[in-house]
């Protein structure tokens, strides 16, 4: 979601209007996840809808509410902690991990910290958007994701959380950019309802089904899936038949068990 959407969502929430004027944020939330009901030029919300939208936010990492914006620590009023009430030291940061970049060479199991509009210039062919950040540090370990990346220059992209890297700035990047995206997050309800809502998904990361398979057996992780699949099961089934997202989610409703991409097979990206 972009911050549109999320700011819509939060006032949604906060005011709980019992109708909003039709426009194209409604409209999105109406027809991509179920919330609110069109009643002529208006759509209408009931308590459902206002815990929907809560549990969306929930689901997605993002804040209920949003504070009061604090000020960078340079600008933090005399006689005050440079700490108290200021902006983290990544407000407004993306965290990145190149991926065959000639011209932006890392040590392996680090990363990069910038500004949107720095990431959005790098020369990358394809965005991989990871759930979590030591996955996303240690890429290079995972060689099955070759066969997504074919080989062309990427850049991993941390979704962000909170308290750390914000989430709608990794998420406003995602909907700035136009390059095609590969989704790249935990193997679990919440994972998979994340990835099915990613703009210009090319294709979800996941190991080959059996090397899959068998990692989810040897860990046991039901807490993964139960934690979850009640509050993503709706979007999940409604996913198109035959789809990666489809076949994936039909493989762990099956198990009843997730995984977490750290537990992911490994083997050394070439």
């Amino acid at each position: 979601m972009n911050q549109q959407q999320v700011a819509f969502l939060r006032r949604l929430i906060e005011t709980e209007p019992p109708f909003r004027p039709y426009s194209s944020t409604a409209e999105y939330l109406l027809n991509a996840e179920g919330i609110g009901k069109v009643q002529g030029r208006r759509v209408v919300y009931t308590q459902r809808d206002f815990a929907a939208a809560r549990n969306l936010l929930k689901v997605r990492s993002f804040e209920i509410s949003r504070q009061v914006e604090p000020v960078p620590r340079s600008q933090v009023q005399p006689g005050e902690s440079e700490k108290w009430g200021a902006l983290r030291v990544s407000e407004g940061l993306v965290a990145v991990v190149p991926l065959g970049l000639p011209e932006v060479l890392i040590p392996t199991g680090s990363m990069l910290c910038m500004d949107v509009r720095q990431a959005l210039a790098l020369p990358f062919e394809v965005l991989v958007f990871c759930e979590n950040l030591e996955p996303m540090q240690l890429m290079q370990a995972y060689g099955w994701l070759a066969a997504h990346i074919k080989g062309r220059p990427a850049l991993a992209l941390f979704r962000g959380a909170p308290g750390f890297f914000r989430t709608d700035v990794a998420h406003e990047m995602l909907a700035l950019d136009t390059r095609p995206a590969l989704a790249f997050f935990d193997f679990d309800p919440k994972g998979l309802s994340m990835a099915a809502s990613i703009p210009r998904r090319e294709a979800l990361c996941l190991p080959p089904r059996e090397g899959l398979e068998e990692a989810v057996k040897a860990y046991r992780r039901r807490d993964l899936y139960f934690r979850s699949v009640e509050e993503c099961r709706a979007h999940l089934a409604a996913q198109p038949e035959g789809s990666d997202v489809a076949q994936a989610w039909g493989l762990m409703n099956g198990l009843e068990m997730g995984l977490d991409q750290e537990h992911f097979p490994q083997d050394s990206l070439s």
